[in-house]
């Protein structure tokens, strides 16, 4: 290894640390309810305290886990069952989507307005 690449190295070492505490800050923009839309309309879930919740989705119910401000899914009725599969989500902002069920789960709530215009 030479010394421009040791250079190299520590440089890209430096920003990481650097970068640390800002990656840390924007990860504590955690929200406290969700907004999960399904079928049977729009409802909103607080994200504490934990607990077990059931969805009725458009192919049958859909199991949701609220545990430590994070949602996940527990069980689906569709068929390959990718939305147990993508994990909690605390972010605000994250979603967890169903699609053949129809249900949604956008943690965070908040307004309805566009978040851009495409012409």
């Amino acid at each position: 290894m030479t010394r421009g690449d040791r250079l190299v190295v520590a440089g890209v070492l430096a920003l990481a640390a650097l970068a640390w505490p800002a990656t840390y800050l924007a990860a504590a923009g955690r929200a406290d309810v969700a907004v999960v839309t399904g079928p049977g309309g729009t409802s909103q879930i607080a994200l504490r305290p934990d607990r077990t919740l059931e969805i009725e989705g458009a192919r049958g119910p859909l199991t949701l886990r609220v545990r430590d401000g994070a949602v996940s899914v527990l069980d689906a009725p569709c068929p390959d069952r990718l939305c147990v599969h993508q994990g909690q989500v605390c972010a605000a902002g994250a979603a967890l989507v169903c699609v053949p069920n129809g249900v949604s789960v956008r943690v965070g709530g908040g307004s309805d307005a566009l978040d851009a215009v495409i012409r």
